[in-house]
Formats: structure tokens, sequence, C-alpha cells
């Protein structure tokens, strides 16, 4: 649980006033600070907020960047520590769900085809290349599945999911699934906490969320009856995040600007429980053209809160909303924050202490202290100079 503090009270001397008086003054400033804290962010002494790696997909260049943010008491420093070359643009990235293992999807380009590579994380905290693999169809988002046995790669152009075994020492293997869902706009792939399903949301007009069974010994996909979710007409499902603890899901609507949350059955099927808003479109959604949309979505480590970007291509509506998740699965809007120029990825600090955005359009990182109720505080930014779109981050222990 985030811990916080309490502000420090100052009380101005009065002159000639009785001993007695100032006595009784200080000690009840002293009980109000003591019972009702402010909501700054802060590690207690018994609480330690270690530094943490951030590794960025640079989508405008051929490189992976290295940043390290290190809090500072009530702020951070974010530093860049270096770029690792890639043979490509990178778009996809996924860490291992248990080792220093990091897989980077390339793009094809040209006669090439997508690549994944495989990076290991060494002593000195340096990456480096330990396998290339040539994947046999279009790529786009990455992650792996709970074991960290399979890599899954969904195609926002082509409209397929694949699933590929990734071998002991972190090499991408065969393919061992395909699986076409639509003509287009398979926007992510993302197994359950249990590893027993998996969801393919699609956004625009192929507007759907479709429903697998995934066998995590053999990467074998079986798809559920009914196949989709059916969320309502032009939400446009775009990414995904589950409860920690408890048997729900969370999707970022596209068009809809807003988030769906439904109830994961025990067989894998999806029920909606709601639909959360956050503001009107200015204008009604039209094919091929950039107005507003809703980006990603994170989930805090302990449950408690939820974070939805909404992109502003076409004014400065850019923001983070901050939902607050009841028991029921249900989301309660508890506040605003505008954030710099389309805002396309969320990432969750490991202490719950700060949500990271990538601000894409202004080509930097902004890193906001996450407070007790949920609500944002003040960013510090660092100029990365790229689009970043994907991004991971990998837990440090103190240097």
């Amino acid at each position: 649980m985030r811990k916080i503090c309490s502000e420090n009270v100052r009380i101005k001397k009065t002159p000639k006033v009785t001993i007695l008086f100032q006595s009784i003054v200080s000690l009840l400033f002293f009980v109000l600070s003591v019972v009702a804290p402010s909501t700054r962010l802060c590690a207690a002494a018994d609480e330690v907020v270690y530094p943490f790696d951030v590794y960025a997909a640079d989508g405008s260049g051929e490189q992976l960047l290295h940043i390290t943010v290190r809090p500072t008491g009530h702020s951070v420093q974010v530093m860049q520590e270096g770029v690792v070359a890639m043979s490509g643009k990178p778009h996809g990235i996924a860490r291992h769900p248990t080792q220093s293992i990091f897989i980077v999807t390339l793009l094809g380009q040209g006669a090439e085809s997508p690549r994944a590579v495989t990076l290991l994380r060494g002593d000195d905290d340096k990456l480096s290349i330990a396998g290339v693999t040539d994947l046999q169809d279009s790529t786009g988002y990455t992650s792996f599945d709970r074991a960290g046995g399979y890599l899954l790669t969904s195609s926002y152009h082509d409209g397929h999911f694949d699933v590929y075994q990734v071998k002991p020492d972190g090499v991408v293997g065969d393919r061992v699934s395909h699986q076409q869902v639509a003509e287009k706009y398979a926007h992510s792939v993302l197994t359950t906490p249990d590893n027993r399903f998996l969801y393919v949301p699609c956004v625009k007009e192929f507007n759907a969320i479709y429903q697998y069974a995934f066998d995590e010994k053999t990467g074998d996909v079986q798809p559920l009856e009914p196949f989709d979710a059916k969320p309502p007409h032009m939400f446009g499902p775009r990414h995904i995040a589950y409860h920690p603890d408890r048997p729900y899901v969370y999707f970022s609507n596209e068009q809809q600007l807003g988030v769906s949350a439904y109830r994961i059955e025990e067989d894998g099927q999806l029920t909606a429980i709601q639909h959360a808003t956050t503001i009107p479109r200015r204008s009604p959604y039209t094919a091929g053209v950039r107005d507003m949309h809703a980006s990603d979505i994170a989930v805090t480590h302990d449950g408690q809160f939820l974070f939805l970007a909404l992109r502003d291509f076409a004014g400065d509506e850019d923001s983070i909303f901050m939902f607050q998740i009841a028991e029921d699965g249900r989301l309660s809007l508890v506040s605003r924050k505008r954030v710099g120029d389309i805002p396309w990825c969320l990432r969750v600090s490991p202490s719950n202490s700060f949500l990271l955005v990538s601000e894409s359009r202004d080509k930097t990182l902004a890193v906001l202290p996450i407070q007790q109720e949920g609500a944002l505080g003040d960013a510090v930014r660092m100029d990365w100079g790229a689009e970043v779109r994907n991004m991971v981050i990998q837990p440090l222990s103190e240097k």
C-alpha cells in the first residue's frame, strides 16, 4: 500500500500569548497534521522506493532508448543512460515475466521480413543482443504469455495475431499458431493473469473483442463460443488492462473515448458490467480523420486505480483520466490531468508511485506522481527526442 507523508504545519509565533494557549494551539495543529495528512506522495521510513529502468522503442529511428528513473523524496530524476542500435524500426517491446529478457519486434521494410530481436540484461545493466528471428508475418503489439514460454504479436494492418515459441535462452523459435480475426485493426493481444485465456480487441469499423482459450504448455489457442464479446457499436476497443487480483478486464475504447469493464467468467467469456465515458466527441467519428482518440490504459499493481489516455490530434484536449476501481470492478471518475501532445503509452511504476506517459508528438517522457486518492501531481519531463509508442519498465534494486 502506498504511504503518504504529512505536510509540515507552521505555527506563527504570536507575541505575548500565554504559554498555555500556545501549547493548546501547538497540540491541536500537531493532531491535525497526523490525522489529516496531505495527499503528497512520499516514501515512509519503512518503505524504500527503488529506481527503475525504462526501455522505449524509438519508432522514428532504429534504436531502443534506455532511461533510468530515480525517486528523490517527493520528486524524481529522469536520466537517459544510452541507446541500443536496432537493424530496423522497432515497434513492439515486451519484458519476460520472470527473467531479464526483452524482445523487440521490428517492422519489415521493403524485402525485409519482420523480425524479433532478443536482448539480455547483464550484471552491468546493459542490454546485449542474444538473437534475431525472422517472423512469418506482419507484427505490431507484442507481449509474453504469463509463463514466458510464448511471444504473442498482433497485426494492426492485417487483422491477425501469432503465437511463437520462446526458447529457454529467450530467442524466438517457431510459430505455433496463426489466427486471422478480421480484415484489419487487430490492435493488441494479452493473456489473462491466470494464463488460461486471451483477448484480441479490434478498433474502428471492425469493432470487436475476440475471445480465445490459451494453452500455456503448447501455445495452442482455440476460439470461444461465442467468439466475439460484441462491444457496443463503434466503441473501438484498443488496449487491455487486467485487475491484478479479481476477474475483471478493462479495454480502452478508441472511438468512444472511454473505457469498458468486463467480468471474466469461469469459461473465459466476457460479461460487460460498465461502459465509462470521459468527454463527448467534438464531432462524430469519421473514418480516415484523426480527431480525438483514446489510446492506452493502465491499472495500478494494487488494483485501486485505472488510468486512460486521450489523444487530441486536432485540438488541445490531450489528457489522462483517473478512475477508482470498486470491489465489483466498476469505475468512478476521480479526476482529469492535462498532459503534453498525444499521450500514446502509459506505464505504472513498480511501487505504484508514478505514472509514465509517452507524449509522442512532443517527443517527451512525462513522469507524474500518483497521489493517494488517484489524482496525478505535476510532471517531471525529459526530452528523449523520439516518438515513442511502446515502452516497458524493469524494476531495480537499490544501486
